[in-house]
């Protein structure tokens, strides 16, 4: 009889759908990209302190190609409840929820921040005037315009629902290569949420391209998808073509490619497991992250720092950082603080008596590349939807 040792706990390739339902490499994507969401601003704010080495910093936008194209094209994936559900519906449970978290976070992130010295803060809309805030509701938070981005995602996508595909992914393709390149430029957060409408409606249209693209993903193909992707980026800032039309939007897609086949794998993987437990979570990370964060640069404002720790800090920021993002979500709850992170009671979305309980569509069938690594759909949470998190 074989003996089973711990490095084959962490090399045997795990189930790639729970008994839930959930698609375990929409989960690893999600954690991974709220990872390096919080990593990007811990750099942001270390940058404030002088901490942040050159290479860092590149590496960091760099990853823009990547964290919130791949994030928005996760949440397209399940769209298709929204879009049949009736606009009360809908509006409740997308817009109602999202403005509310949006309105509410924003007003806890402001009330941190402006306790904090202004020399950490890397934007003046962080902290600025009280009555400037109200400008938030008509120009995106910085850090929390993914809210107001999903919302405004979702009404756009249920009017636009019977316009065909391809000119929805035309049009809107044609808008982010526009101001990938700089020949438009909105308000920064206004910006980002033109550039990144497209991949929002391609997860929706292209769930099934998609899931395949995961079903295909080898450790071959992911691994030489990596260097395959930096290679790209580079040819793009060596020959400066980044500005031309097309080229930003290029990218975000070979990015895009990249993480699918990556998550897929590191969702096969037991070493990959705490990515995908993450991504179950992703809502009270990226909620609670900043004020987090803004604290924590306090302390180290202080604190002698090594150079050499500057090439790891932002990755060990991020680590605490979501730790602490998710005691404090299990706190508040523990505290009956729940409607933190969702709609109070009185306010919860409630089906009217006898009314059928609408269900997502099953994906489409594909290949698995490997037994015991099928694709699902995502499942429960303690808040869900695109952020993992559900009523």
């Amino acid at each position: 009889m074989s003996q089973s040792h711990p490095a084959d706990a962490v090399t045997a390739p795990m189930p790639a759908v729970t008994a839930g339902g959930r698609l375990d490499w929409v989960d690893a994507a999600k954690g991974m990209t709220i990872l390096l969401v919080v990593v990007h601003h811990a750099v942001l704010f270390l940058q404030q302190l002088g901490l942040v080495p050159p290479a860092v910093a590149t590496a960091n936008m760099a990853l823009a190609s990547l964290r919130m194209p791949l994030f928005f094209l996760v949440s397209g994936l399940f769209l298709a409840g929204p879009l049949t559900a009736s606009w009360r519906t809908m509006l409740h449970k997308r817009v109602a929820l999202f403005g509310y978290l949006y309105v509410l976070w924003t007003a806890i992130q402001y009330a941190v921040m402006v306790l904090l010295p202004a020399d950490l803060m890397f934007s003046e809309r962080l902290a600025g005037d009280p009555v400037d805030q109200l400008r938030t509701l008509l120009v995106p938070a910085p850090s929390m315009w993914f809210l107001y981005a999903l919302a405004l995602y979702s009404v756009l996508a249920k009017l636009v629902r019977r316009v065909p595909m391809a000119a929805q992914l035309g049009v809107t393709g044609v808008l982010s290569a526009v101001v990938g390149a700089g020949l438009l430029e909105p308000d920064d957060t206004w910006g980002l949420a033109a550039r990144y409408l497209f991949f929002f409606l391609l997860g929706f249209h292209a769930r099934t391209v998609v899931e395949r693209l995961a079903a295909a993903s080898t450790p071959v193909r992911a691994a030489l998808a990596v260097p395959a992707t930096g290679a790209l980026a580079a040819v793009a800032v060596v020959l400066d073509v980044r500005g031309v039309p097309g080229v930003a939007l290029l990218l975000n897609v070979a990015a895009v490619v990249c993480g699918v086949l990556v998550a897929a794998q590191l969702a096969r993987w037991a070493v990959g497991r705490p990515l995908v437990l993450l991504g179950r979570h992703t809502l009270p990370v990226y909620l609670a992250n900043m004020p987090w964060l803004g604290v924590i640069a306090l302390v180290l404002r202080d604190v002698p720092v090594p150079p050499a720790l500057g090439y790891v800090l932002p990755v060990l920021l991020a680590v605490v950082t979501t730790g602490l993002t998710l005691l404090t979500w299990r706190v508040l709850l523990t505290l009956r603080a729940g409607w933190m992170y969702t709609l109070p009671g009185p306010l919860a979305h409630r089906r009217p008596a006898g009314s059928p309980r609408r269900a997502l569509p099953p994906p489409a069938p594909v290949r698995a590349p490997a037994p015991g690594c099928p694709s699902g759909v995502p499942g429960a949470g303690v808040v869900a939807g695109p952020m993992g998190v559900r009523r």
